[in-house]
C-alpha cells in the first residue's frame, strides 16, 4: 500500500509559480514511448498559470473571453440519428470553407462538457482548433441530457436507452462516410462518455484510430464520495453546477412538449421543485430519481451502479478501463477541483498499456482553455500534438 506521503505527485515546476511546470508524463505501453521519443510539448512549460479554471467561479468570464475569439466563418450541417431505443440524437457536422483539409487526415467526434453544445462558443474555439490544422470536418455530438440542447436541436428525445449513444453514432458516421478514419475526443462529462465507449468491443474497429480526453473523473467511487465529505469550495460550488445540469433536462423542457411529456413520465418533478442543490442531500435525489431514471434500458439502478459502469475504476471489481483496446491519451490538471490523480490512481491507470497520461500541476477543471493570461493555453498544443501522433502512427499502436 503506497503512503499516504509518497501518494504526492511531484512536479518540476518554476520555483516562484507553483502552477507553472512542465507535464508529467505516465504510461507503460507504445504509445507511452512514442510521446516520450517524440513530443515537443513535454519539455514545455505551462507558462505562469496562476488564475486556474474552476466552472463555479471563472465559468462567466471564460465565457466571455470564447465569444470574443469564437469563430465566425463556421458552416454547420446537421445529422438527426436514430436510436435503436426510438430516441434521436443530433450531430452537428462543422466544417471551414477556408481552410483547406489534408486529403489523409481523419475527422474528429467531439463530446462537450456538460454544459455545452454543438452551438457554444467552447465548442466552436475547440472544433476550429482541428480545422485550422488540416482536419476535414468536426462533428460535435448534442446528448439527450442536457436542457440547453432544445433550441438547437429540437427534434432531439430525452429519455436514454443504454446511457451511452456513442457506439450507435460511430456505427451512423462509418455507414454515411465509409473511407474515413475517426479521432474521438472529449471533455468533462464528454470524456466519461468517450472512455465509456472505448470500454466497449464494438471499439475495437480499424476506422477508429484513438482518442483524447481532458478533465475527466477517472476513479468514480473518490468523485462519488467526495461529493458527501469534500468541503473544499472550490468543489462544493463546482457540484451545485454539475447538479444543475442535469435538474435542467428534468424541469425545463416545455420547449417541447413531446420531450416534456416523455420525462415526466420518468420522472417524479415534483420532488425537485425549490430543491437547494448546496444540500448534499441533493446529490443522491439528482443521481438516482432523474440520471438512473432518464436512462431506463440502462443497466443501473442506484449511484454507486451508475458510478460504477460510467467511470474508467470504480474499486477492484470494476476496472472499465482494463478493456479498452485502443490509444487513448488522458489530459488532465492535479488541481482540477472535481478529483485528483495521486501516485496510486496512477499505478493502477498503467495496467492498461493503451493508456498514457498527461498531468500538469495547474489548469483546473477544463484545463484552462482560454488564454485570460498569457502562455496559460496549452490544451490546444497538446491535443493537435497527440492527435498528429495517431495519426503518423496508426496501424502501429
Amino acid at each position: 500500500m503506497i503512503s499516504k506521503a509518497s501518494k504526492r505527485v511531484k512536479f518540476d515546476c518554476h520555483p516562484i509559480f507553483s502552477k507553472w511546470a512542465k507535464p508529467n508524463i505516465y504510461g507503460s505501453g507504445k504509445l507511452f514511448e512514442f510521446i516520450k521519443d517524440s513530443s515537443k510539448l513535454q519539455h514545455r512549460s505551462t507558462g505562469p498559470a496562476l488564475l486556474t479554471y474552476n466552472p463555479s467561479y471563472f465559468r462567466e468570464v471564460c465565457m466571455r473571453v470564447d465569444k470574443l475569439v469564437q469563430p465566425k466563418n463556421l458552416t454547420y450541417k446537421r445529422h438527426i440519428i436514430d436510436m435503436p431505443d426510438g430516441g434521436k440524437v443530433g450531430v452537428d457536422e462543422i466544417s471551414n470553407d477556408e481552410e483547406l483539409p489534408k486529403s489523409d487526415y481523419p475527422s474528429l467526434l467531439y463530446c462537450t462538457g456538460g454544459a455545452d453544445h454543438s452551438y457554444t462558443a467552447r465548442s466552436k474555439v475547440r472544433a476550429n482548433w482541428f480545422l485550422g490544422a488540416g482536419y476535414p470536418s468536426v462533428f460535435i455530438v448534442n446528448r439527450r441530457c442536457c436542457g440547453r440542447v432544445q433550441q438547437y436541436s429540437p427534434q432531439i428525445t430525452v429519455p436514454y436507452g443504454k446511457y451511452n449513444d456513442l457506439p450507435d453514432i460511430v456505427d451512423y458516421l462509418v455507414d454515411i462516410i465509409p473511407e474515413r478514419k475517426w479521432i474521438l475526443i472529449g471533455s468533462c462529462f464528454g470524456a466519461q462518455n468517450v472512455l465509456d465507449y472505448f470500454s466497449q468491443s464494438s471499439s475495437n474497429r480499424s476506422e477508429v484510430l484513438g482518442g483524447i480526453v481532458d478533465s475527466f473523473q477517472f476513479n468514480g467511487k473518490m468523485f462519488l464520495d467526495g461529493h458527501y465529505t469534500s468541503r473544499v469550495p472550490f468543489f462544493q460550488n463546482s457540484r451545485k453546477l454539475i447538479l444543475n445540469v442535469f435538474v435542467d433536462a428534468a424541469l425545463n423542457h416545455a420547449v417541447n412538449k413531446t420531450v416534456y411529456d416523455q420525462v415526466s413520465e420518468l420522472v417524479d418533478r415534483s420532488k425537485f421543485k425549490n430543491i437547494n442543490l448546496t444540500d448534499k442531500s441533493a446529490v443522491k435525489l439528482v443521481n438516482e430519481e432523474l440520471i438512473c431514471k432518464m436512462c431506463p434500458d440502462a443497466p443501473f439502478s442506484t449511484q454507486e451502479e451508475y458510478y460504477a459502469m460510467t467511470s474508467p475504476y470504480y474499486d477492484e471489481n470494476h476496472k472499465n478501463f482494463l478493456r479498452i483496446q485502443k490509444p487513448l491519451v488522458l489530459v488532465y490538471a492535479q488541481d482540477d477541483p472535481f478529483s485528483s490523480f495521486d501516485l496510486e490512481m496512477i499505478e493502477i491507470l498503467k495496467e492498461n498499456p493503451n493508456l498514457c497520461l498527461w498531468l500538469y500541476p495547474g489548469g483546473g477543471h477544463i484545463i484552462f482553455t482560454e488564454r485570460l493570461i498569457p502562455y496559460s493555453c496549452y490544451l490546444k498544443d497538446v491535443y493537435l500534438e497527440n492527435a498528429e501522433l495517431l495519426v503518423r502512427k496508426q496501424g502501429e499502436l
